[in-house]
């Protein structure tokens, strides 16, 4: 249950309930992605994603069509995609491992449309997830906006799970598309290596 609080408190736009799944897509081409340069939020250290070439063997595209198409890097070898949640929404998947399906350790995507497409402002989110998060109890190490980028990051830890960390990515484009993590502590160095790719590609449905 607690693995979802990071979830749930940023969920702001109601959809349709609908159960759906995503493709797989191998990542053949070269990576285009531009070099990105983070502007920090706090004074806490950032995710560096700058001359990073991801590992094949560790991530791979998983692309969404409904609502908002997306594709974004996940560790699909290490992850499954869970079904058992009837209430999902459109664009929406989650992951678990395959190993132990029980674990805190999960992955969570979701595609909202904006409703006005000419009229969104990064920003704005991130200051209203920044503060929803503060207000739903969770503890902040690092938040920040990349403006020019049109996403933002935060990143803390779960306070009834002190070994838990949890990472919200949100890219604000003409829709919003919203990443969230969930991982133990001791595994800090390697999903922070991964987020880092993750953001250097980006979402863009470009690789199929």
């Amino acid at each position: 249950m607690f693995c979802r609080i990071a979830i749930i408190i940023l969920v702001c736009v109601t959809l349709l309930s609908c159960n759906q799944t995503g493709k797989y897509y191998s990542p053949n081409k070269k990576d285009t992605s531009a070099q990105i340069s983070l502007k920090a939020g706090s004074t806490s250290a950032k995710i560096e994603a700058t001359e990073i070439n991801f590992d094949k063997t560790d991530l791979q595209l998983f692309c969404n069509k409904e609502i908002t198409p997306y594709c974004v890097l996940l560790p699909l070898h290490e992850f499954k995609e869970d079904f058992s949640n009837e209430s999902a929404m459109k664009a929406q998947h989650k992951f678990v491992l395959k190993q132990d399906s029980i674990s805190l350790t999960s992955i969570e995507l979701h595609g909202f449309s904006i409703d006005k497409k000419n009229n969104y402002n990064s920003l704005l989110f991130y200051k209203r997830d920044k503060r929803d998060v503060e207000q739903g109890g969770l503890g902040i190490d690092t938040a920040y906006i990349d403006q020019a980028n049109h996403f933002y990051l935060i990143k803390g830890y779960l306070p009834n799970y002190m070994n838990m960390k949890y990472v919200q990515l949100n890219w604000i484009l003409e829709d919003r598309i919203a990443v969230y993590f969930n991982y133990d502590a001791k595994e800090e160095a390697l999903w922070n290596y991964r987020i880092a790719a993750i953001i250097k590609r980006g979402v863009k449905l470009n690789d199929q």
